[in-house]
């Protein structure tokens, strides 16, 4: 009978010990996911303040909040977060992905030529060099190695046509160094007007002296169209000042994305806008200089208007 006590005693003594492990685990498992709702929670708020497109007139922040913890039980928290940011913003070019996902692509090996082809075209006639860089897309985190390979192919003498048809764009980073190569230190690129909780913010942007100054004497020449799209306008927009422009008006899109993260979600969405001045509106289509048919774009008629022009130019600096 004694010993029947003792072992009941023992079961009973395990049985205490086990349920107050249960008990912890349960709390801080309820304790994560409590954490991970506020996360949510706060992101929901920042895109609300900050997306240009978030249906703030119709919606308060209270209620979109409310959606999403109405529907936590019935969907879970990431398809209770997708649901109510998709629900309460029309934002065109918002994208909701896994972080694993969105990591994998943004930080991978990129061999530079996926970016930037570079062609050299002898003008016998004109007895001109003329380097063609088609940039395809601007990738992230590449700037160096276009520094490095434009620098490797181009000379102080060559004509320089950029041609930006076709480039849906990309990082806009990446883009404001491939301007700066153009361009003197401190001089004054763009503007991106960041939308905040409670105003406009804008930040100035300046080509950055590690990357000043390399083609600021190659005389430029741009070619777009309608596909050129985002990060490529940007090119054309800046380089406007300094270069020719060929082709037709570009697509149109003056928005810019950041990035939130939550614990396993990347979230993208567009909370500014860019101009090539210090007015506080998003720039338009960039407009040609030279209007060319889209025959004559696929045809590279600029080839031939480019060389031109840059020899009746220096025929007249000359005095001939």
């Amino acid at each position: 009978m004694n010993n029947l006590k003792k072992i009941l005693k023992k079961i009973f003594l395990v049985i205490l010990i086990l349920f107050s492990l249960l008990n912890t685990l349960n709390n801080r498992a309820l304790g994560y996911e409590k954490e991970v709702i506020n996360q949510y929670l706060y992101t929901i708020e920042k895109i609300y303040y900050e997306d240009l497109f978030t249906k703030r007139e119709l919606y308060s922040l209270d209620l979109v909040k409310k959606y999403f913890m109405d529907n936590l039980e019935k969907l879970g928290i990431q398809d209770s977060f997708k649901q109510t940011i998709y629900k309460f913003t029309d934002d065109p070019y918002l994208e909701i992905k896994p972080k694993s996902l969105y990591e994998s692509y943004y930080y991978q090996d990129r061999d530079i030529k996926e970016d930037i082809i570079i062609e050299r075209i002898r003008e016998d006639c004109l007895k001109l060099e003329i380097c063609y860089v088609k940039l395809n897309k601007l990738s992230a985190n590449m700037a160096k190695k276009y520094r490095q390979y434009l620098k490797n192919e181009i000379e102080p003498s060559d004509l320089i046509i950029i041609d930006l048809t076709g480039n849906m764009g990309g990082s806009l980073w990446s883009a404001a160094f491939f301007i700066s190569m153009f361009f003197n230190t401190n001089t004054y690129l763009f503007s991106v007007n960041f939308l905040t909780k409670d105003k406009i913010k804008t930040q100035n942007f300046y080509n950055s002296e590690d990357y000043a100054g390399l083609f600021v004497n190659n005389m430029v020449a741009i070619l777009q169209d309608e596909t050129t799209i985002s990060a490529a306008e940007v090119i054309s927009g800046v380089l406007k000042n300094r270069s020719l422009i060929f082709g037709d008006l570009t697509y149109g899109k003056p928005y810019i994305q950041s990035i939130l993260e939550t614990d396993e979600l990347i979230i993208v969405y567009t909370n500014a806008f860019l101009n090539f001045s210090l007015e506080l509106r998003p720039h338009e289509k960039i407009k040609p200089d030279f209007y060319l048919s889209q025959k004559e774009i696929e045809n590279k008629k600029i080839i031939e208007l480019f060389s031109k022009i840059y020899f009746y130019l220096t025929r007249k600096m000359e005095g001939g």
